[in-house]
C-alpha cells in the first residue's frame, strides 16, 4: 500500500470565529456551539487524502500517580510522521483503577489547529464473552452534538466481532479479528470488509519485542489502521474510531 501525501494545512480563518473552552490536555481545544453544527465545513478533511493512519499510545503516567484517573493519549499521524490528530481520553477518576479497558470514556480528538473535530463516547458495557446481551457500543460524532454513526460489537463464541453503522443505521463495515487476539512475536490483525465481503482495510497491532512487552506495554504502545483512499471522511472517521475500541478492548492493560 502507497504511503499518502503529507495532510494540507487546514486555513486558519475558516474556523477563526469559533470559542475556544478549557480541557485538561496540554493543547488549546476549540469548542463548537449548538448553532455552527451544522454551518462549519467538514472538520474531517484531514482524512481525505489519507489511506494509512499509524497510532501511537501513551498512558498519562502523572494522572495515575496522583490518583486522577487511568487515562491515555493517541497521536494520530500520516507514514510520513504529520500529526493527523490528537485524542485526549476523559472518564470518572476511579473507573480506570477498576474496570481497565472495559472503562465508560469520552474520546476528544483534535486536529493539529486544536479544534475538536470528532467526539467519541463509550458506556460502560461487559465483554460478549462474559455477558452476551450487554455488548460494547460506541457513538461516534463530529462535530461534536452530530452523530455519524456507532459501531456495536457483535456476540460471538471465539472470534471478535463488530458492526459499523451510519448515522442512519445502515450497515457500512465489518471487522472480524483473530481467532487468537494475543499479540505474542507476531502482528495481529482485524480485517475489515463491506457487507457483501469486500476487503477494506485492517487495523493492527504491532508487536515491538519481548521488553516492550515485559516493561513498557501498558506506558506506550504502537498500532494502526490501513483502508481504501476513496472512502468518505466520515467512513474513515468510523474506522479510526474502530481502531480505538479494539485497543482498549483487548491490549488495554
Amino acid at each position: 500500500m502507497t504511503q499518502a501525501a503529507p495532510i494540507p494545512a487546514v486555513p486558519g480563518h475558516v474556523y477563526a470565529d469559533l470559542v475556544k473552552g478549557p480541557v485538561s490536555s496540554a493543547i488549546p481545544v476549540t469548542q463548537l456551539s449548538q448553532e455552527e453544527v451544522d454551518t462549519v465545513p467538514s472538520l474531517l478533511d484531514d482524512l481525505s487524502s489519507v489511506d494509512r493512519l499509524l497510532i501511537t499510545k501513551r498512558l498519562r503516567v502523572k494522572s495515575v500517580i496522583f490518583l486522577r484517573g487511568k487515562m491515555n493519549r493517541f497521536f494520530v499521524r500520516t507514514p510520513d510522521r504529520n500529526l493527523v490528530y490528537t485524542v485526549e481520553e476523559e472518564n470518572s477518576w476511579w473507573v480506570g483503577y477498576f474496570c481497565y479497558g472495559l472503562r465508560p470514556l469520552q474520546l476528544r480528538v483534535m486536529n493539529s489547529l486544536g479544534l475538536e473535530v470528532m467526539r467519541i463516547n463509550r458506556p460502560y458495557a461487559c465483554t460478549a464473552r462474559v455477558l452476551p446481551c450487554q455488548l460494547q457500543h460506541l457513538d461516534v460524532f463530529s462535530p461534536p452534538g452530530r452523530l455519524i454513526g456507532t459501531i456495536e460489537q457483535q456476540w460471538a463464541a471465539v472470534r471478535p466481532l463488530y458492526l459499523i453503522k451510519d448515522e442512519n443505521g445502515r450497515e457500512l463495515f465489518w471487522i472480524r479479528g483473530p481467532f487468537i487476539t494475543l499479540s505474542l512475536f507476531r502482528d495481529v490483525e482485524f480485517p475489515m470488509q463491506r457487507p457483501d465481503g469486500t476487503p477494506v482495510g485492517s487495523t493492527c497491532k504491532r508487536w515491538q519485542g519481548l521488553v516492550h512487552a515485559l516493561l513498557f506495554a501498558p506506558i506506550t504502545d504502537r498500532f494502526g489502521v490501513a483502508f481504501e483512499r476513496d472512502l468518505t471522511v466520515e467512513e474513515k472517521a468510523l474506522l479510526l474510531a474502530a481502531t480505538l475500541l479494539i485497543d482498549y478492548m483487548y491490549y488495554d492493560v
